[in-house]
């Protein structure tokens, strides 16, 4: 067995398997941080003009600034929701920590990875530039089709993925609240999830695309004489 072979192909697999992770991760990072999006979302839902004794955005901003910061087990610090509201914020914070570290880990694994991918390679400059566009071009790929997938249940039925995704990461009864005494729910509606969503999908998609194309025009570009020789080849075989 080659074992020089069977490193690479391994270390190419997961280093393809990693670039979905890395999108996702920052398509998700730039949209649940984005503050004028919340601004639009409760322009849109009229969240302004129910708490309109509040300071929706100063709250929202105090929310945000929560859910990024240091992880630890306290409470968020505000009047404006009660004790079962700021538990389940704690454990959203929690979620997204785990989010933010597997977002961190892909990135620093996939750096590991490539410094082991040129090793083996032999520093060959031409030989590394091919592995990288192609293992790009495979995750990018593979970012595509999982972006169409969720795309499709979330066009089928939004309401249920998302009952799913609480069911599956919070406790049975900490996540579901009254929006006659329970402010979460309604200055965060399920319709600003799904805006949200959407938005995070569309960033894939588009950032995948990019990935995609400037990593096949490249290998169009230099590798063309190979890629033309392999066609040829497969062409004489069927013939």
């Amino acid at each position: 067995m080659d074992y020089k072979n069977l490193a690479l192909l391994v270390i190419s697999v997961a280093m393809a398997l990693l670039v979905p992770i890395m999108i996702y991760g920052h398509s998700f990072n730039s949209v649940a941080f984005e503050r004028e999006f919340y601004k639009k979302e409760f322009l849109e839902y009229g969240v302004y003009n129910t708490f309109q004794d509040y300071d929706v955005d100063n709250i929202n901003n105090e929310v945000l600034n929560y859910l990024k910061g240091e992880k630890n087990n306290a409470l968020i610090e505000n009047n404006f929701f009660n004790e079962r509201e700021k538990a389940h914020l704690l454990d959203v914070k929690n979620l997204v920590h785990k989010e933010l570290n597997i977002y961190y880990v892909s990135i620093i694994l996939f750096l590991i990875l490539s410094a082991s991918l040129v090793f083996l390679l032999g520093f060959d400059p031409k030989v590394i530039l091919q592995r990288f566009l192609l293992i790009l071009l495979f995750g990018s790929i593979l970012a595509l089709v999982i972006a169409f997938l969720l795309f499709v249940i979330s066009k089928t039925d939004f309401g249920f993925a998302f009952y799913l995704l609480h069911k599956t990461f919070f406790p049975v009864g900490t996540y579901t609240f009254n929006p006659e005494f329970e402010r979460i729910v309604v200055l965060y509606p399920e319709s600003l999830f799904s805006d949200a969503f959407a938005k995070i999908i569309s960033k894939t998609i588009l950032s995948s695309a990019i990935v995609f194309l400037v990593s096949f025009a490249v290998l169009f570009r230099f590798f063309k004489g190979k890629f033309l020789q392999i066609f040829s080849a497969k062409f004489r075989r069927q013939t």
